[in-house]
């Protein structure tokens, strides 16, 4: 990752965040969830969802933010937190990873490991020893890349919208010091 920097987000990555989240999803949903779905993002809304996060990491369910930049414009993000789902939190993993996404042209290039890392880190520092993340069953760029970070399926869930049923599974870590390079 040579020209590739790695930081925590701020207040002024709002804007970049929304447009790269709403990219992002096109990027990773196209085929995977109804057209319509994707139709219905909006990087307006997206930009306020992350100002709000921004302004107050905590109150979002998050508690860290990191995104990756290339020639200053960001190419990557992550954020992470508190485990938000009771039956995760139950079987130990504290912590939970809320998004990861890496736009096609910078995956396989070491940024997603680097931003699982950092989290990782940041996850440790905050005394969690687990973590865990959900990802769209049929999502199998997605599931390769956790399987070969070493997560394993922990649980599974049905997500019933009007126009869709999707389905994702949860892979988890027991131990996030094997995510930290």
């Amino acid at each position: 990752m040579n020209a590739i920097r790695l930081r925590e987000a701020t207040q002024t990555d709002a804007a970049a965040l929304g447009s790269l989240h709403v990219a992002s999803w096109h990027e990773t949903y196209t085929g995977l969830i109804p057209d319509e779905i994707l139709a219905g993002l909006s990087v307006e809304a997206r930009t306020a969802m992350w100002s709000q996060i921004l302004n107050d990491p905590a109150a979002a369910g998050c508690t860290a933010v990191y995104v990756a930049e290339d020639g200053g414009h960001l190419v990557g993000f992550g954020s992470c937190g508190q485990q938000r789902d009771k039956a995760l939190a139950d079987a130990g993993y504290g912590g939970e990873v809320g998004a990861i996404y890496v736009l096609r042209s910078h995956q396989n290039r070491g940024v997603g490991r680097s931003i699982m890392a950092a989290m990782s880190q940041f996850l440790s520092g905050q005394r969690h020893t687990a973590a865990s993340l959900w990802v769209l069953r049929e999502n199998s760029p997605a599931r390769r890349f956790y399987e070969g970070l070493g997560g394993e399926i922990v649980g599974e869930r049905t997500d019933e919208q009007a126009n869709a049923t999707l389905v994702e599974v949860a892979f988890g870590w027991r131990d996030l010091t094997r995510l930290v390079r």
